[in-house]
């Protein structure tokens, strides 16, 4: 009975190791998030798996390719970020509005928006945030291939564009918020 409720999506599932195209198995209005935060299950259960290394190259090459299996236990503490499945509808209404932010990685960066209430400051939403629930909806993304040393990260390439990706933010090596600095703010390394 319980497996019947739930119906196959595709998603890629991005990890330090890997990057895994599959099949995830979700109950109707569940978000991705959602099913990555619950502890009931600490791996990400996948089938028709095919696994890569972890390139960012849109489709991955075929010498990329690692193995292929009908099931995938892919540990949730490893998972960096993932594409697929449903958007976390709890973060619209309550005062929330979309904030620009970098979600920085190893191997590229997520320009996307979080929706927070706008008087938070993004330090405070990632302290509270983190530590309930790491895995958040990121909107509106661009993924980023990481420029040439010395170039800074507005003007990266953009390689995929996604309507929504799910972020580990406990992976995250940097979460930069994109709103302008106030003017006459002078950058206190140089005083």
């Amino acid at each position: 009975m319980l497996a019947s409720s739930l119906a196959p999506v595709g998603v890629v599932v991005y990890t330090q190791e890997f990057r895994v195209h599959a099949l995830l198995h979700m109950r109707s209005g569940t978000s991705t998030a959602w099913v990555l935060n619950s502890e009931d299950r600490s791996f990400l259960s996948l089938t028709d798996a095919t696994m890569f290394r972890p390139t960012v190259a849109d489709p991955p090459a075929d010498a990329d390719r690692v193995y292929g299996t009908a099931y995938a236990a892919v540990p949730k503490a490893h998972v960096s970020w993932m594409v697929g499945g449903a958007p976390d509808g709890g973060q619209d209404g309550y005062g929330r509005q979309p904030r620009q932010v970098y979600v920085m990685y190893a191997n590229c960066a997520l320009r996307g928006q979080f929706h927070m209430r706008a008087e938070n400051r993004l330090s405070d939403f990632l302290a509270t945030i983190t530590a309930q629930k790491p895995f958040q909806t990121l909107f509106d993304v661009s993924l980023l291939e990481h420029g040439p040393n010395g170039t800074q990260v507005d003007t990266w390439n953009v390689l995929q564009r996604h309507a929504f990706v799910t972020v580990n933010l406990r992976l995250a090596g940097a979460v930069f918020d994109v709103r302008d600095a106030p003017a006459g703010r002078t950058d206190p390394r140089n005083a």
